[in-house]
């Protein structure tokens, strides 16, 4: 299943035409190419361009009869990159729910479309061609499609580049979104290491896997205590992108993804209603291994990146770690566990220490984290904790210009003593259930050494069962993009 993509002449349009339009164009809007005047269509049919307002009509003349679909921009001066984003993608997701196929589709941007919103709406087309459908008898018979572009006075060459990186990109995102969604009994944390491992077959890219002995052997116990009661045992990858010619000024980035494969809570077991969806808690994981993925494939010059992910699985059984255990991982520093059910920011806290030993020059974790962030903020926005503000300035800057939502919360020191301990250095869970989304950052920050750090909760976005108009329901590959365009890619 792919998109063909292609930059065409007005003239050369055909299959179905959809037409993105600003609600202030609708009275003046003439298509010589397909010889209709859509403002007479949009007064009579009532449309007014509303954001992702649709309005299908047949259109016959001389030529035979036309579909068109108009979609409406909203107003020109409240566009941004997520609704250039959502509008392109609805095209691509409806085609996909369709029973009848188009082979060909033909889109005419509109007049004076900004160049800079040209590639979030490429990536809003590959976006929407996606289905996860691998369970279901009946198939979605996802198709092949040629998607014809008439985007006015354009660049060639600059459109085709474009599509291109466009594509990798989402082979990436479609990989995360693919292991988000697979169901835990297949995808453990060896299948994870294995999926890192057939990443590493790019050039510039190694992968590096550790397993029980290893673990144990580098006391990375933060990890092992948490995954040691399941049968598929845990698992620490190490990837890494490094291309041959490098600047001796190029940073090295450190990137890092929570991989809890299965979440039941452990002993401090989940009630039923909120285990089911615990597949997408190595939403991070799955992050990580999808930027690599994409890196593999477009292979960015003067680029440095560790892609680390401790994977395990969160499981009951005679071995499991308890709450009042403590445990001492890579790090050295002491955890008192309060909760099993608290282990994502555990198994991390030996990634981070592990960051730290490279000598990275930032670190970047991504994890379904904590309840507490969607509570705050909603399931499509992730909360970012930093401390470094031009690092949290420039991850913002590159959310918002691929148009995923990201939102700072603070570090806030009052609440800095609901996580510490009697017994040991930190406890894993704060005293009281206020502020939990903060207090789990702050958690992770005790273990960072003197070096820009940033913590991303994407508990919300990552995974969205409610079916939207624009996207498959399901994992979202939520944090590919913006770590992309952080990175320069």
């Amino acid at each position: 299943m792919s998109l063909n993509i292609n930059l065409i002449k007005p003239k050369d349009l055909s299959g179905c035409i959809f037409i993105p339009l600003f609600a202030e164009s609708l009275k003046s809007t003439f298509y010589k190419s397909i010889g209709i005047n859509i403002s007479s269509k949009v007064s009579s049919y009532k449309f007014e361009g509303l954001f992702l307002e649709r309005l299908n009509f047949l259109s016959v003349g001389e030529g035979g009869h036309q579909d068109i679909v108009l979609i409406g921009l909203g107003s020109k001066k409240d566009l941004d990159h997520e609704k250039v984003f959502k509008a392109f993608s609805s095209i691509t997701y409806n085609e996909v729910q369709k029973k009848y196929k188009d082979k060909e589709i033909s889109i005419i941007y509109p007049t004076n479309f900004s160049d800079k919103y040209i590639t979030s709406s490429i990536d809003g087309l590959n976006n929407g061609h996606y289905v996860f459908d691998k369970y279901k008898t009946k198939k979605n018979n996802i198709s092949d499609v040629s998607i014809n572009l008439s985007i006015g006075k354009s660049n060639r060459r600059t459109i085709d580049k474009i599509i291109t990186k466009s594509a990798n990109k989402f082979n990436g995102v479609n990989l995360t979104r693919d292991l988000v969604n697979e169901q835990p009994l297949v995808l453990t944390p060896a299948v994870l290491a294995n999926t890192a491992k057939k990443i590493s077959s790019y050039s510039n890219i190694t992968c590096t896997v550790f397993d029980k002995k290893e673990i144990l052997n580098r006391k990375m116990l933060g990890l092992w205590d948490v995954g040691k009661a399941s049968s598929n045992l845990p698992r620490f990858i190490h990837l890494k992108y490094r291309p041959k010619k490098i600047s001796k000024t190029t940073k090295k980035i450190a990137l890092i993804g929570k991989g809890v494969t299965y979440d039941s809570g452990g002993l401090s077991l989940k009630p039923a209603d909120y285990m089911v969806t615990m597949k997408m808690d190595m939403a991070g994981a799955g992050c990580v291994l999808g930027v690599f993925e994409a890196l593999g494939r477009i292979q960015p010059r003067n680029l440095e990146v560790h892609g680390l992910i401790p994977t395990a699985e969160n499981m009951p059984g005679p071995n499991a770690y308890k709450p009042d255990d403590i445990v001492k991982g890579l790090s050295g520093k002491t955890i008192e566990v309060i909760n099993t059910d608290a282990e994502g920011r555990v198994i991390l806290s030996d990634a981070i220490e592990y960051a730290n030993n490279l000598k990275v020059d930032e670190m970047i974790d991504l994890a379904t984290l904590t309840g507490a962030c969607m509570i705050a903020l909603g399931n499509f926005t992730a909360g970012l904790f930093s401390n470094d503000k031009k690092l949290t300035q420039n991850l913002l800057n590159s959310s918002k210009g691929v148009g995923e939502k990201l939102w700072e919360l603070p570090l806030d020191e009052e609440l800095r003593p609901d996580i510490d301990s009697n017994i040991a250095d930190i406890k894993n869970s704060g005293s009281t259930r206020y502020g939990g989304a903060i207090t789990a950052a702050m958690f992770l920050q005790f273990f960072v050494k003197d070096v820009p750090w940033s913590h991303i909760d994407i508990a919300g976005p990552a995974y969205i069962e409610r079916k939207r108009n624009w996207t498959a329901p399901g994992a979202t590959g939520y944090g590919v993009r913006t770590l992309l365009n952080y990175l320069g890619v």
